[in-house]
């Protein structure tokens, strides 16, 4: 039985949309049932605008047998929109407002939202194994929900799983970082040794078992320049992390000073490295695989990849946007389910 991969639309004020239909066109449709989450009118305008056929099965609701395995499924959320939209605004959707390019508003708010909610459950109740996200801005999703700081945090809530991590790969880097959203000055106290065993769990799993990496190679950056020799969560909390994955049997190396651990992974001796945050992962990343890159969240009990970049609302709707990165996104996804 073909999988089931739902992808979300994202903002429809930016480059979600643009990218959905090009990549969509590269899809052989013989691996997975693909399924389109978001606003009909709002792929309908995409298409006329950058020229891109758009004629989908739509469908009422998620279920297999309402599916087309050779066609796009689409399944619109305009009434889940329109109903959070009463519920978070506490009035009615003006019926004459349609969605804002290049902007945040908070009916393109409404509809990203409703999309990802959709998607989340689905994937959550085990109706669907994969999703395939479009940028959204967390600024207009904190309209309706102050609290959100993610794809990665929102998804592993609604999944109800505990350890989760975000990991972007390219062909010749891999990356996983152990924080995420967070200041750089609360990094240091957020690091514990169990934290940084359960990400490198997270990451030796996601080589065996989705890439086909039968004795995976993993490299755990240190915090502080030159390693320990500015600081002690080195010998205190990251060393201890390594010598507890080495004792359960991986094949990890550390800690290793930030400015040698990622030229390792990619000159190909390493298979992925674990980045201790944010930006010490995303930099050198980005820097190579900004255009191509894939973000994928480890720990869900379904795949989920999205491109890494953001919504580029400058360009939205001009028939700009590369695809690469979300195309990569869902080849992602038809080599992880079908190894």
């Amino acid at each position: 039985m073909k999988p089931i991969v739902a992808i979300t639309m994202g903002d429809p004020g930016g480059i979600g949309p643009e990218i959905i239909l090009k990549s969509l066109r590269e899809l052989s449709l013989d691996r997975a049932i693909y399924m389109v989450v978001g606003s009909e009118e709002v792929f309908q305008y995409a298409s006329e605008r950058i020229g891109v056929s758009f004629r989908p099965h739509l469908i009422p609701t998620l279920e297999r047998s309402f599916l087309e395995e050779n066609q796009i499924n689409f399944l619109d959320v305009t009434a889940e929109a329109e109903a959070l939209y009463e519920k978070v605004f506490h009035e009615a959707h003006p019926k004459d407002e349609v969605f804002s390019q290049g902007q945040v508003s908070r009916w393109n708010a409404a509809l990203a939202y409703s999309a990802l909610k959709v998607a989340a459950y689905q994937g959550a109740c085990d109706l669907i194994q994969a999703v395939v996200t479009a940028p959204i801005h967390k600024r207009a999703v904190q309209l309706l929900d102050p609290k959100f700081s993610g794809h990665t945090e929102y998804l592993a809530k609604v999944a109800r799983v505990k350890e989760f991590a975000m990991m972007f790969v390219s062909d010749r880097l891999r990356v996983t970082l152990v924080t995420i959203h967070l200041p750089l000055k609360k990094v240091p106290r957020a690091l514990t040794t169990e934290e940084i065993v359960a990400k490198i769990s997270l990451t030796d799993e996601f080589l065996k078992k989705r890439l086909g990496i039968k004795t995976p190679k993993i490299g755990v950056s240190a915090l502080n320049p030159h390693g320990s020799e500015f600081g002690t969560e080195e010998d205190e909390i990251i060393l201890p992390a390594v010598k507890q994955s080495q004792k359960a049997g991986l094949n990890v190396d550390g800690p290793l000073p930030g400015d040698q651990v990622f030229h390792e992974a990619y000159e190909g001796r390493l298979d992925a490295v674990v980045a201790m945050y944010h930006d010490q992962g995303l930099a050198p990343f980005k820097m190579i695989a900004i255009r191509e890159g894939v973000n994928v969240t480890l720990g869900l009990p379904y795949l989920r990849t999205s491109p890494d970049h953001g919504t580029a609302f400058d360009i939205a709707y001009q028939n700009k946007a590369f695809p690469t990165a979300f195309t990569n996104s869902i080849r992602l996804v038809e080599k992880t389910l079908s190894s």
